[in-house]
C-alpha cells in the first residue's frame, strides 16, 4: 500500500483535483496533507487526513515537512508499504505505479529522481542544494556522522516503512530543530531524508532515467504528456501548473471522465451502488460519547458522498462538531416531518428515543425506520416495550446497537419481534486524531494543569450523574491519595447535561479536595486527544466507574492515546478492556480491587507502557473508523433494498 504525503497551502480546488487524480490512478492508496500555510482551514474540504504537526513554512525552507509526516505516521501506527513525498503540482497519467515500485524497489529501501551519494563538491557542482550543503558541512557533518550526503529531487521520493522507522529512531530531534533554525541550505528536503535513510543502512537507488525525463521545472504541455503516455514505465509528470484552467490539468482531468464514458460506450458497467439517504435523530446535541460516535459516522458517510443528515430536538455544546455536516435543530414536532419530506430520506434512525415517531404516520413515510440504542435504562426499556408490543405501529424495521452486550438486551426485550435484524455497529475512532501527542492544547487552555507538571494524574470523562457513579470516583481517589499524596484528578464533563454538577462541587468542598481536583467543563472535541495524552504522559491512569455502559467511546479514545485504564467490569466496557491485557477491570461493588489496580499501574512504568501499547493496538484492529463505517453503510444499503 502506498501512502502519499502532499505539502500544500493554497488553492483548495487544485488540491482536490490532484487528490482525485491520485486516487483514480492508485486505487487503495492513502493520501495525507501537510498544511504549510497560514490558513488553518485549508484542506478541510479535501476529506483526507491533515497532519496535526502542520505549520506555516517558507518556500525555500520546507525541510521539516517530511520529518513531521514521518514521525506522525509512526506515532499513530498507520499501515503502509511505501511513503511517497508528492509535490502539489505532480499528476499521474496511468495506473500501475505500485506494481512499478514493487519491481524497482526490490532490494532497495528508498528511491528518488537522480538519487545518489556525494562525497565532494566536485561530484555535482551544478546542483545548488548540494553546493549549499558543502558550504555548511561543518555544522551538518556532526549531525549526520558521515563523510558524505545523499541527494535526490524532492518530489516522488519513496521510502519503505521499515527504513522510515529506522530513520526516526534515536534521531536527535533537538539538534535537528536547531539546525532547521540556522541553516541556509536551499531545498534541504532534497538532501536530509535520503541521507538519514542511507546513514542507517538503507539501500538507495535513482528512478530509471525515463521517469526523470518528465520531471522538471517548466510546466508540461499536453503534447509532452502524450509522449510520456507512450512510455510504459512513466506513471507521473511534473510540474502541472496549479490552476484549474491550465490546459494540461484540464486535459488530464477530462481524460479520466472520457475514459469512464468510453467504458460505458463499449458496454462495460461498473456496478453502481445507490447508497440510501439517511436521517439520524437524537434528543440533543450534547458533547457525550453517543453524539461523538454519531459525528464520526456522519463525517465518514459524508466523505463518501452519502446524503446523511442529523436531527436534534435540542441544541447543546456539541453543535460545533457538525459545522461540516448537514444537521437541523428543532423541538417543534411538525418540523421533523417537514424536514424528512424536504430531503426524502430513505432511512430514518431514532437514537435512544422514539419521541415524535408519530410524525412518520402523519406524513405517510414509506422508508425504513431503525431504532438505535447505546445502553440500557428505564427510558430505553420503555421504548423497547413500545416496539415489542406494536405501539410503534410496525414502523421500526431494524435495531442498531454498539456492542454484543447491548444486542443481547435487544433480543431479551423484543421477544415478539424476532423478525427485526439486529446490527452491531461498534463505535469507531479516528486514530489519526486520537493518539499520544503534545499536551500543550489542554494545558494552555487550563493553566492550573501547568502547576501539576511531573505529577501523576487520574483521568475521568463523563456526565456527572448517578450512572457514571462519580461518588465512587471520589471515594476511590480519596483512598489512592492516602497511598500516593501527589496524585491529582482531572475530570472532563459536559456540565450542561450533568444533573449532579452542583452536588459534585459540594462534595468536593466537603472532602477538602478542591486543590486536588480540576473539573474541565465542555472540553472541545479537538482538544480531547491532548487531554488523554496528558494522563498518559503524567504517568497516570484513566478511571471509569460507571454502573452500566453500552460501548463507551471514552475508553476507546483513552486507549488510542495509550492511557492505561481501570474500569468497572460491566457489559460494553469489558468488550473494550480485556482484564490484565489492554487494561484492568474491577467488580462494581469492590472498590479495593480498583484501588490496588490503580496503585499497581501508578507504581509500575513498564506495566503502564505495555498495557497502553496493547490497548492502542486493540483499537487499531477492532475499531478502525473507515472499516466500521463501511460495514454499517453496506448493512443499511441492504436494509434499504430489502422488502418487508
Amino acid at each position: 500500500m502506498i501512502c502519499f504525503a502532499i505539502l500544500a497551502h493554497e488553492n483548495e480546488e487544485v488540491l482536490v483535483n490532484q487528490i482525485k487524480n491520485i486516487k483514480y490512478y492508485n486505487p487503495g492508496c492513502k493520501v495525507i496533507l501537510y498544511n504549510g500555510g497560514l490558513d488553518t482551514k485549508f484542506g478541510l474540504k479535501s476529506n483526507i487526513p491533515i497532519c496535526p504537526k502542520s505549520r506555516p513554512l517558507k518556500k525555500e525552507k520546507l525541510g521539516r515537512f517530511f520529518l513531521d509526516i514521518m514521525t506522525w505516521l509512526e506515532e499513530i501506527q498507520i499501515d503502509y508499504d511505501y511513503l511517497v513525498n508528492l509535490d502539489s503540482d505532480v499528476m499521474f497519467i496511468k495506473k500501475g505505479y505500485e506494481k512499478y515500485l514493487n519491481k524497482h524497489m526490490q532490494g532497495y529501501d528508498c528511491m528518488g529522481i537522480n538519487m545518489g551519494i556525494q562525497r565532494s563538491p566536485l561530484d555535482a557542482p551544478h546542483w545548488v542544494p548540494g553546493m549549499n550543503m558543502w558550504s555548511e558541512w561543518a555544522i551538518w557533518q556532526p549531525f549526520f556522522g558521515t563523510d558524505y550526503f545523499c541527494g535526490s529531487l524532492n518530489s516522488m521520493q519513496v521510502y519503505r516503512k521499515e527504513i522510515v522507522k529506522k530513520m526516526i529512531t534515536n534521531l536527535d530531534i533537538d539538534k535537528l530543530e536547531t539546525l532547521f533554525q540556522v541553516t541556509d541550505v536551499y531545498a534541504l528536503e532534497e538532501i536530509l531524508y535520503a541521507t538519514l535513510a542511507v546513514r542507517c543502512g538503507g539501500k538507495h537507488r535513482p528512478y530509471p532515467s525515463e521517469c526523470a525525463e518528465f520531471v522538471g521545472w517548466t510546466p508540461l504541455s499536453i503534447s509532452e504528456i502524450e509522449i510520456a503516455l507512450e512510455n510504459e514505465n512513466v506513471f507521473f509528470v511534473h510540474p502541472i501548473e496549479r490552476t484549474m484552467d491550465n490546459p494540461a490539468r484540464k486535459w488530464l482531468t477530462n481524460k479520466i471522465k472520457l475514459f469512464s464514458r468510453f467504458l460505458e460506450f463499449i458496454g462495460y458497467r461498473k456496478k453502481k451502488i445507490d447508497y440510501p439517504s439517511s436521517l439520524t435523530i437524537s434528543w440533543a446535541c450534547y458533547q457525550g460519547g453517543v453524539e461523538t460516535a454519531l459525528y464520526n459516522r456522519l463525517r465518514i458517510l459524508t466523505s463518501l458522498d452519502v446524503n446523511a443528515h442529523a436531527y436534534f430536538y435540542h441544541g447543546g455544546s456539541g453543535a460545533s462538531l457538525y459545522k461540516d455536516i448537514p444537521y437541523h435543530i428543532s423541538s417543534i414536532e411538525k418540523d421533523l416531518g417537514a424536514y424528512i419530506q424536504k430531503y426524502q430520506f430513505n432511512i430514518v434512525t431514532f437514537i435512544n428515543t422514539l419521541y415524535n415517531i408519530e410524525e412518520l404516520e402523519r406524513i405517510d413515510y414509506q422508508g425504513k425506520v431503525i431504532f438505535e440504542f447505546h445502553g440500557y435504562n428505564s427510558s430505553i426499556s420503555q421504548e423497547l416495550y413500545k416496539i415489542n408490543s406494536g405501539q410503534d405501529k410496525g414502523y421500526v424495521k431494524a435495531i442498531v446497537v454498539p456492542s454484543s452486550y447491548v444486542a443481547e438486551i435487544a433480543k431479551a426485550n423484543l421477544t415478539n419481534r424476532k423478525d427485526l435484524p439486529i446490527f452491531v455497529a461498534r463505535n469507531p475512532i479516528d486514530t489519526s486524531v486520537f493518539y499520544k501527542q503534545s499536551t500543550n492544547a489542554i494545558v494552555n487552555m487550563y493553566p492550573k494543569l501547568k502547576t501539576w507538571k511531573g505529577i501523576p494524574i487520574i483521568g475521568w470523562v463523563g456526565r456527572l450523574d448517578s450512572n457514571k457513579n462519580w461518588e465512587k470516583l471520589l471515594s476511590i481517589f480519596t483512598a489512592i491519595k492516602t497511598k500516593n499524596s501527589l496524585v491529582k484528578l482531572a475530570i472532563v464533563s459536559d456540565i450542561t447535561s450533568s444533573p449532579d454538577v452542583h452536588l459534585f462541587n459540594e462534595k468536593v468542598l466537603q472532602s477538602n479536595l478542591s486543590d486536588e481536583i480540576i473539573l474541565l467543563p465542555n472540553v472541545p472535541f479537538e482538544k480531547m486527544p491532548s487531554y488523554y495524552s496528558l494522563i498518559t504522559q503524567s504517568r497516570g491512569v484513566f478511571l471509569s466507574t460507571s454502573l452500566s455502559e453500552g460501548y463507551p467511546l471514552n475508553l476507546l479514545e483513552a486507549q488510542a492515546c495509550e492511557c492505561p485504564i481501570v474500569c468497572t467490569d460491566i457489559g460494553g466496557s469489558n468488550e473494550i478492556v480485556t482484564d490484565k491485557l489492554t487494561g484492568f477491570t474491577f467488580p462494581v461493588i469492590n472498590d479495593n480491587i480498583a484501588i490496588l489496580q490503580t496503585q499497581e499501574l501508578l507504581n509500575n512504568s513498564k506495566l503502564r507502557k505495555k498495557v497502553g501499547k496493547r490497548a492502542r493496538k486493540s483499537v487499531l484492529s477492532k475499531n478502525n473508523l473507515d472499516q466500521n463505517i463501511k460495514e454499517y453503510l453496506n448493512w443499511i444499503t441492504n436494509l434499504g433494498n430489502h422488502e418487508f
